[in-house]
């Protein structure tokens, strides 16, 4: 299996990265790990490191919603309209310690994100993604699997 070794943490709140960077590295042998406080830089290191990359990479990427400039919601909307070549190869999940069910909605809604997970990260839920993340970055060589995902996340979007 190919698990993601790439992670990308994006939140203003410096003890949640600082957290998530050390759950993380307990966690995944060898990860690389890019965090940012602002949105914005990480969408701009997105959007010129994977384009630029010939061999695409997995990456698992914890993005924040409320923070003070461009909110996740933002990102998302910047990030919809990146190459399909660069979406593909970063799976997004909401970290946030809102409690708003229309957060959690809008989130299930968005075809750029995999999962909503409440704050804070633990061992269990990172687990949890990197075996989500493992399955859908290795069934591109077979397709039976990839309807069999599909159609388990179509299953649990409908709960």
């Amino acid at each position: 299996m190919n698990t993601p070794k790439r992670f990308i943490l994006i939140d203003h709140d410096v003890i949640n990265i600082m957290l998530c960077r050390m759950l993380v590295y307990a966690t995944v042998k060898d990860a690389e790990i890019k965090t940012f406080e602002s949105p914005e830089k990480g969408f701009d290191y997105i959007r010129m490191q994977y384009a630029k990359e010939g061999k695409e990479e997995p990456t698992v990427l914890f993005l924040d919603i409320d923070m003070p400039t461009w909110s996740g919601w933002d990102f998302l909307e910047s990030f919809e309209r990146l190459e399909e070549k660069i979406k593909r190869q970063i799976r997004i999940y909401m970290l946030s310690s809102s409690i708003d069910p229309k957060d959690r909605e809008y989130a299930k809604q968005n075809r750029n994100v995999v999962d909503y997970i409440e704050k804070p990260l633990n061992k269990h839920i990172l687990l949890s993604c990197l075996e989500e993340a493992s399955v859908f970055y290795n069934m591109n060589a077979n397709p039976f699997e990839k309807a069999i995902h599909f159609f388990k996340t179509q299953i649990r979007g409908s709960n």
